[in-house]
């Protein structure tokens, strides 16, 4: 048994070595390495974050209401369908307008951009606050605009057109779906696999806190994704009623990218209300001030009222940490792992406590032995 944790240990440790080498040598061959891993294990991705996010609900039909696990599967699915459905109807329609009225007035938008900024650099040259060639300056400002605004405009035409991407998606997520009811449906079979598994390069003990530890590890994701999207939700709810009260064009649209912008912290808001801002200021200049009242409201409502009663210390890192995961599993997955970020790291936080700790221990108890 001794020489088999040995084996484990120094397998673990080769293991990375192995990578942190090969991220020193070839950083893009490993991104990219970890990129295609991603990208071929994506239906068993939204497989487990289905059954992660449907488990709680299919437990709650089985267990209060006394029906049967299929009986409870069924109806949790329908239920779900039925919300996402609803939604969908509600959202497509109005998103599809708010696109195809950007993309109209994008000729306009240019228009009024270099108007602005015309009357900006004139009043800096009455002014005399130019250090350095103005017309040079203006000019790398508009192509910098153009090009940006090009390049929301063709995602926002992509959105559209990709139909195929769209479907092929969608498919996989069907796939992760069916995967997921499998894994929910079967949950102890599965639950006793890993464990015998950690049994056989471990020990009876060592597998009962392995599955105490999966199910910690559950519980994070659990109780981090249902509350973020929650709160995001939320965000976006409260941005789009004062925006919908004020007049501010595009308010269904703002208010979504900022209750999308919401699930990642601290960039996702801030890209999202630059967007939102640029919008409402090229099509109605005064109306940026209540797209930031209500930016403030919603940011407010997150951060001191709903943020800390729902989330409070479910992740249990800080914000430098949130940060790095943010720009660490961006890189590696995108913008899934700008997403799941912030419980991956929470989760290797856990790993890395719950090895200091035993290793603490294994310490006392040698120097009380000797």
């Amino acid at each position: 048994m001794k020489y088999k944790h040995l084996f484990v240990k120094a397998l673990i440790v080769g293991t990375i070595l192995i990578l942190v080498q090969t991220l020193f040598q070839n950083m893009n061959g490993l991104l990219s390495i970890l990129s295609g891993l991603s990208k071929y294990l994506r239906p068993f991705i939204y497989a487990i974050f289905i059954s992660i996010l449907l488990n709680p609900m299919v437990e709650f039909i089985e267990k209060k209401l006394q029906f049967k696990r299929g009986m409870a599967i069924a109806i949790s699915l329908v239920t779900l369908v039925v919300v996402i459905t609803g939604t969908l109807i509600w959202f497509i329609p109005n998103l599809i307008d708010s696109f195809e009225d950007i993309i109209n007035k994008y000729p306009a938008f240019q228009d009024n951009f270099n108007k602005y900024l015309e009357e900006i650099f004139t009043f800096l040259r009455e002014k005399n606050l130019l250090f350095m060639n103005g017309e040079d300056i203006k000019q790398a400002i508009q192509n910098f605009f153009i090009k940006n605004m090009n390049n929301i405009r063709d995602i926002l035409i992509s959105v559209g057109l990709n139909v195929i991407d769209w479907i092929f998606e969608i498919f996989i997520i069907l796939l992760g779906g069916f995967l997921a009811l499998y894994f929910i449906y079967n949950r102890e079979y599965f639950m006793q696999y890993i464990k015998n598994i950690i049994f056989i390069f471990y020990g009876e003990k060592e597998a009962e806190e392995g599955l105490d530890f999966l199910i910690e590890c559950k519980n994070i994701f659990l109780n981090y994704m249902l509350g973020r999207i929650f709160i995001s939700a939320i965000v976006g709810l409260i941005a789009f009623i004062v925006m919908k009260i004020a007049g501010v064009p595009y308010a269904l649209l703002n208010a979504v990218m900022i209750g999308v912008g919401n699930m990642i912290p601290y960039f996702g808001s801030i890209i999202a209300g630059i967007i939102a801002f640029i919008l409402v200021l090229l099509s109605n200049p005064i109306k940026c001030i209540y797209l930031l009242l209500a930016i403030i409201i919603a940011q407010n409502v997150d951060g001191y009222i709903i943020g800390p009663r729902i989330l409070g210390k479910s992740v249990g890192i800080s914000s430098f940490w949130i940060i790095a995961s943010v720009i660490i599993m961006g890189n590696i997955m995108g913008t899934m792992g700008m997403f799941l970020g912030v419980p991956i790291f929470a989760i290797i936080k856990l790993i890395y406590v719950r090895v200091l700790k035993n290793k603490k221990e294994k310490l006392k108890i040698e120097e009380i032995q000797n």
